[in-house]
């Protein structure tokens, strides 16, 4: 009986040490979170990835009908690490092949790829400018406060 009552009372030390807050060891994240939009008109479904400029962290986000969206840069934690930000930002949709009904934005990617040697019948492509896929090109960049904030506007154009 004295094993039985050693191990339960173990077993309730161990479990409630369980239940304090746990430091998983990532950074502190904010709310991040903003619109996109093209020419004036949100953009739903768009890919937007955010890189610090430590290079040390990311974070993405897919914005929904709205053009509203929130970087997360951790599955397990919501949120974005304070600091700021380059960004690309592109949305994949797929060609008609049997019609080849190519999005509006697409003629000018469709005469690069075809350029490069691409093959000609694509199922997918990239909606947006070319120059939205890189953080270099793209001229996005945010700042994200140690407070956190839902007003970032990203703002993209066809010219």
């Amino acid at each position: 009986m004295k094993v039985l009552g050693f191990n339960l009372a173990l077993l309730v030390v161990f479990g409630a040490l369980g239940c304090g807050p746990v430091d998983d060891g990532l950074p502190k994240t904010v709310d991040a979170r903003g619109v996109v939009l093209l020419d004036g008109d949100p953009i739903e479904g768009a890919s937007i990835v955010a890189l610090h400029e430590n290079g040390t962290y990311y974070a993405r986000a897919m914005s929904d009908s709205s053009g509203r969206f929130s970087l997360d840069a951790y599955e397990s934690k919501p949120g974005a690490v304070p600091g700021n930000y380059k960004l690309t930002v592109s949305k994949t949709v797929t060609v008609d092949k049997a019609v080849n009904k190519i999005p509006r934005s697409l003629a000018e990617e469709a005469e690069h790829s075809a350029a490069d040697g691409a093959e000609a019948n694509v199922s997918w492509v990239n909606d947006l400018p070319r120059k939205y896929n890189s953080p270099i090109t793209s001229g996005l960049a945010v700042s994200i406060p140690e407070s956190g904030t839902d007003e970032l506007k990203l703002e993209l154009t066809l010219k």
